[in-house]
């Protein structure tokens, strides 16, 4: 479960939160405007948090990946910005 603590540590200078619970922060990136959902899921030994990603709002998310905790999914996400703001590096054929 997400705890007040966990909610609060989020970056509002690069996310806005547009809802958050024990169990599922939905932000959206101030960068790429991309929406995310991260969902925590507690079993008996661990915990674990599932990515979910938008484009907008208003469409559909599809699932990004996971990560072991909140910190690490956020990592994940500011990484998927600056491939979205920088692009796709070109491949080097010179060998």
């Amino acid at each position: 479960m997400f705890t007040e603590k966990d909610i609060k540590n989020l970056d509002q200078r690069y996310f806005r939160i547009v809802s958050a619970s024990g169990f599922g922060i939905t932000l959206q990136s101030k960068n790429t405007r991309h929406y995310w959902y991260i969902m925590k899921q507690d079993y008996t030994f661990f915990s674990s948090c599932v990515i979910y990603h938008s484009h907008h709002g208003r469409t559909n998310y599809h699932r990004h990946g996971h990560a072991p905790n909140l910190q690490k999914a956020v990592d994940s996400i500011i990484s998927h910005d600056n491939f979205q703001l920088n692009g796709r590096r070109p491949l080097n054929h010179s060998k």
